[in-house]
């Protein structure tokens, strides 16, 4: 790894990361049209990505206290890509960091499309792997992450995908979680029997999401009180 790479994952780090990765663009060549690393930046030549840990307690409590763990989670993390773009422009290249929102946004089916994918680029840079429920899941945090990337004209090191799969073949949790049937074969979720389930808008239209049923039953990689 080179110094600049080193250099930008302990930056990363020093900002409340918890994970850090690199991915070079050609590991997105069989991303949608329109939603790779060369759409948001025509000079790119690697995405970082880094993952933030979800507390516990977030996915056990509903409601809103629930949805302000997250949003929380989700504001250090853009706040950290913000920065971290930054960085790397003062290396002499140019960055950008990443919305997490949809603009590719089907409303029959409740189904979108960031700039990019965040779980997949995630995979690309070696942070983990898609499990059943299409999460993802690392090594370190099973799927109890957010993700932010960031993509930079700087040249970086990429990182080693991750070979062993960590969704254990034989398990099912998840998919039998699911309160609406909504996870599928291949890693496919029919987003309008989630979305529909999940997201529930409040009075003076605060918007929470109620079910996180396939988080809370993953093992993989949860650390838990006194175990």
């Amino acid at each position: 790894m080179d110094n600049l790479t080193m250099r930008m994952k302990k930056f990363a780090r020093s900002l409340g990361a918890d994970l850090v990765g690199v991915a070079s663009i050609d590991r997105f060549d069989a991303a949608p049209e329109g939603h790779r690393p060369a759409n948001i930046l025509p000079q790119a030549k690697a995405v970082v990505v880094c993952a933030k840990r979800i507390p516990n307690g977030a996915l056990e409590s509903l409601g809103t206290s629930n949805q302000h763990a997250m949003n929380t989670v989700d504001s250090q993390l853009d706040m950290i890509a913000c920065q971290l773009a930054i960085f790397l422009e003062e290396e002499g290249g140019l960055a950008v960091a990443v919305a997490e929102s949809y603009y590719d946004w089907d409303a029959e089916k409740l189904h979108g499309r960031g700039d990019l994918s965040h779980k997949h680029a995630a995979q690309a840079a070696g942070l983990g792997r898609l499990g059943k429920n299409s999460l993802l899941i690392t090594p370190q945090f099973g799927n109890r992450v957010e993700l932010a990337s960031v993509v930079t004209s700087v040249e970086l090191d990429a990182d080693d995908m991750l070979q062993k799969d960590l969704c254990p073949s034989n398990c099912s949790l998840c998919i039998k979680a699911c309160p609406v049937g909504a996870i599928g074969e291949g890693q496919q979720v029919n987003q309008k029997l989630c979305r529909g389930f999940m997201i529930q808008t409040l009075p003076k239209g605060f918007v929470v999401e109620n079910c996180r049923e396939c988080r809370k039953v993953c093992r993989v990689g949860v650390k838990r009180q006194g175990g």
